[in-house]
């Protein structure tokens, strides 16, 4: 019980303030835990919490959407189902977990780019999570469904391009919905992988946003052009 509400206290508190900021006193005072307590729970004080978090939550979100995936598999046997469910399932995951997607996009950088984490165990979960992509990538080229290209370094511009997609959505407060951001998602994973005559046969996901629009100048008019003619008149 109280390893779950420390952990639960302190992703709020790294999400918030960041690891090194982040003080046992803050961890303490949110979840309701004496210091004393937290101590004997995790004797390594912030960096056990902090792999505690890192460690459950990642081995609940590998093992979902694989899980999801591999549903979508056998109901359809299309790979491009398959991976486009494992999408829907992360992005679902971190709508639920939202302390833990701004704690990562803080602590944890450049996902595509380096192997290396603050800990091993992580570093053995994105071996695990890059290499599950890898080897769909290398199944999808070998059907010729998506473009022939080096199997390691697609999969991780996609581990990129999912960064990239999810610290949007945090800075922008997370507005959109988790609907939206998965048509996204999918999206940008079809036009960025997908053999063209395998696009052309494919319905993209539509995305409908719940943001208000700018306003947009009147068709045929260069908005430009219409704010130096409002200049000109009140001069």
């Amino acid at each position: 019980m109280y390893r779950g509400l420390v952990c639960d206290a302190a992703e709020r508190v790294f999400a918030a303030h960041g690891f090194r900021r982040a003080r046992m006193s803050q961890i303490a005072h949110e979840s309701g835990v004496s210091i004393g307590t937290i101590y004997r729970v995790f004797p390594r004080r912030k960096d056990e919490i902090y792999r505690a978090i890192q460690e459950d939550r990642g081995t609940e979100l590998l093992g979902r959407t694989r899980a999801i995936g591999e549903a979508a598999w056998r109901q359809s046997g299309d790979l491009l189902d398959a991976m486009l469910a494992g999408v829907a399932a992360t992005v679902d995951f971190f709508a639920a977990h939202p302390d833990f997607l701004r704690l990562v996009l803080r602590e944890e950088k450049a996902w595509g780019g380096s192997a290396k984490r603050r800990t091993a165990e992580q570093t053995a979960m994105w071996h695990e999570g890059v290499d599950g992509i890898v080897r769909a990538m290398q199944f999808g080229i070998a059907e010729r469904l998506l473009v022939d290209d080096d199997a390691q370094t697609m999969a991780r511009t996609w581990v990129a391009i999912q960064e990239a997609h999810l610290g949007h959505w945090v800075e922008e407060g997370m507005r959109a919905t988790p609907a939206e951001v998965t048509a996204r998602f999918q999206r940008q994973f079809l036009r960025a992988f997908c053999r063209p005559e395998v696009l052309a046969t494919r319905r993209l996901p539509e995305v409908t946003t719940s943001e208000p629009q700018p306003d947009m100048p009147p068709a045929g008019r260069n908005p430009d052009s219409a704010r130096t003619t409002e200049r000109r008149r009140g001069s």
